[in-house]
């Protein structure tokens, strides 16, 4: 009885063994049937239409018969209207997952045999098929001997094994670089059993987005050195660590000697060009004298960490001495001394130790410039 969709059925006696039996079951002459089609092609039920024109006395068994057959024949169309219904919500779940920009994949939470794989995740794999069955860590991480030491479960149940929170981490692949996203939740599963979801989204662009931002604020544009802001940071981090330490070293606070008057003889640009050529001195040479800071205008801050008395001298030495020399930039030869004032870091707050290195700095500049001093701390 297969037809097209909407097809009117038209049956008469002994055209088909079907249409007989039909036309025997309603003791009719002939009978029209219309299949109600849903929209995924398939009948969900059958309107009828029959020619009995001489009366006709059905017995109750014939009766029961009839009735029997029907309900077998509604349930069958249920069924079907049901497992279609059921593949083509599956078929459009599994559509979207496979296509929604994540990597998704479900593993059994004691044994890690991997019950899910959406196609985006299997395909550089070799597959769903391929990999449904082995453990996660084998399937996705080739180069793992055995569970990632990386991977959060505990965190997603408590002490009796039930599900608790979704956890979320960012992870970046050793093999490019790229970062991830990851969200983890402890679930159910369709049998019961505890399973581990794991799904992931590709932030690298974000994350290079966010480091630019972050680089912006807190680095100086013209010579590229860290600014004033992540100065305070970085030091109050390393004093917090550092307490326990006798030996913590110095904040070195300079100041350009006369750079107002090479701004002026040589113009904004030579100077600039100055501050640039400082910066990455001073950057090349952090290893001798310490992290490098610009503080602002033609002022610079290095952090010493873990400098000893001695190393402050030789510290000393090499600024005083490049500092007495010419600065070549665009055939021109400009020169600038610094006067410098240093403290020991001690038990006081970032900028209770840039103000007293400042006052130190200060002192050199009323005595004559071009030279160091080693302040104290109240």
């Amino acid at each position: 009885m297969a037809r097209n969709p909407g097809e009117i059925v038209y049956l008469k006696s002994k055209k088909t063994k079907l249409g007989t039996k039909f036309l025997e079951l309603f003791s009719a002459k002939s009978l029209i049937m219309i299949p109600v089609i849903i929209e995924q092609k398939e009948p969900t039920a059958f309107i009828g239409m029959l020619d009995r024109r001489h009366p006709i006395r059905l017995t109750k068994r014939e009766i029961v018969d009839a009735d029997a057959i029907l309900s077998v024949f509604a349930g069958h169309i249920k069924m079907r209207v049901y497992q279609k219904r059921l593949e083509y919500a599956y078929s459009s779940l599994r559509n979207m997952i496979d296509n929604a920009g994540i990597d998704m994949y479900v593993n059994d939470f004691y044994t890690h045999e991997l019950l899910f794989i959406n196609e985006s995740l299997a395909a550089p794999r070799g597959g769903v098929e391929a990999l449904l069955g082995m453990p996660c860590w084998k399937a996705l991480y080739p180069t793992q001997k055995e569970k990632c030491d990386f991977c959060p479960k505990e965190k997603l149940v408590d002490d009796k094994g039930n599900p608790t929170q979704v956890y979320t981490w960012d992870l970046q692949r050793p093999s490019d670089e790229s970062w991830f996203r990851v969200v983890n939740a402890a679930i159910k599963w369709v049998d019961g059993r505890l399973v581990h979801v794991v799904s992931s989204i590709n932030i690298t662009e974000n994350k290079y987005n966010e480091m630019l931002v972050r680089r912006l604020a807190e680095c100086d544009v013209l010579t590229s050195l860290p600014n004033r802001g992540k100065l305070v940071e970085d030091l109050n981090k390393f004093l917090t660590k550092s307490k326990q330490k006798t030996d913590r070293g110095y904040l070195i606070f300079m100041d350009l000697d006369d750079f107002k008057n090479a701004n002026d003889s040589y113009g904004h640009l030579i100077g600039d060009a100055l501050l640039r050529q400082i910066g990455h001195f001073l950057l090349n040479e952090s290893t001798v004298l310490g992290m490098p800071y610009r503080y602002g205008g033609d002022e610079f801050v290095i952090v010493a960490a873990d400098k000893s008395a001695e190393n402050l001298d030789r510290i000393q030495e090499k600024l005083l001495e490049r500092f007495s020399k010419e600065w070549r930039i665009d055939g021109n030869s400009v020169y600038c001394g610094i006067s410098a004032g240093a403290v020991p870091l001690g038990d006081k707050t970032a900028e209770e130790l840039i103000h007293a290195a400042d006052m130190a700095m200060y002192e050199v500049k009323k005595s004559g410039k071009h030279g160091f001093r080693l302040g104290c701390l109240d």
